[in-house]
């Protein structure tokens, strides 16, 4: 699914039909994005820019008792978890305000002791060139713009060997992975097929590369 993207004198409106109703909204490029939460695990990722990026401002409500999950590429391993308690927001394990920073791109999982629940991202829509580090082993990662497409049309660095894994949250398991091969994607039946990616979903990406990767483009809204 592709965003589209509706300019006028004072308002640019990207809007998303999807079958989770997401949806996106944006004056001046400054806006945001309704994703709804299952009950359970919800693989996400940040699609704007706040002023400071910490989970009090890009996520600023979410159902009471949820719990964040970062990832720790260095460490392979998940930081402590944050947790939401109205009207304190997120907080720490230590009931402090959260620290938490998730980047545009950045991948993590919420869970949400509710029902499905609508949360909203506030930001901005990341534009000009744009970096997203890709790191060695086990990461967790997204699109850094509110924009659903295939890894290739959002310029991802396809390594051989890699593995990418989109998670369902119906079934709250990871679906079998693509795997990238002598430069190109391949579905878990071992046919070619590029792996599509929604606006705010996060994935985990297996990467056999011994070096970083630069997941980089160039975006801009007029576009």
């Amino acid at each position: 699914m592709r965003t589209k993207i509706i300019l006028s004198a004072a308002l640019v409106a990207a809007g998303i039909a999807a079958a989770d109703a997401q949806q996106v909204y944006s004056v001046n490029a400054v806006g945001y994005v309704n994703v709804t939460l299952a009950p359970g695990y919800n693989l996400l990722s940040n699609p704007l820019n706040g002023t400071n990026n910490n989970v009090n401002t890009i996520i600023p409500t979410a159902p009471e008792g949820s719990s964040l999950y970062k990832w720790n590429a260095t460490a392979q391993a998940f930081y402590q978890a944050d947790a939401y308690a109205f009207p304190l927001g997120w907080i720490d394990d230590q009931a402090n305000p959260s620290t938490t920073v998730l980047a545009p791109g950045e991948g993590f999982f919420i869970q949400n002791p509710a029902g499905a629940t609508t949360i909203t991202f506030v930001g901005e829509v990341p534009q000009g060139s744009l970096t997203n580090k890709v790191f060695s082993n086990y990461g967790f990662y997204g699109s850094q713009v509110p924009q659903s497409a295939t890894l290739t049309a959002l310029g991802f660095p396809g390594y051989e060997g890699m593995n990418y894994n989109a998670w369902n949250k119906n079934s709250q398991s990871f679906a079998q992975a693509y795997s990238f091969a002598s430069g190109i994607w391949f579905d878990p039946d071992g046919n070619p097929g590029d792996p599509t990616l929604g606006v705010a979903e996060g994935f985990l990406l297996q990467n056999p590369s011994p070096t970083t990767l630069n997941w980089s483009r160039t975006f801009s809204v007029n576009n």
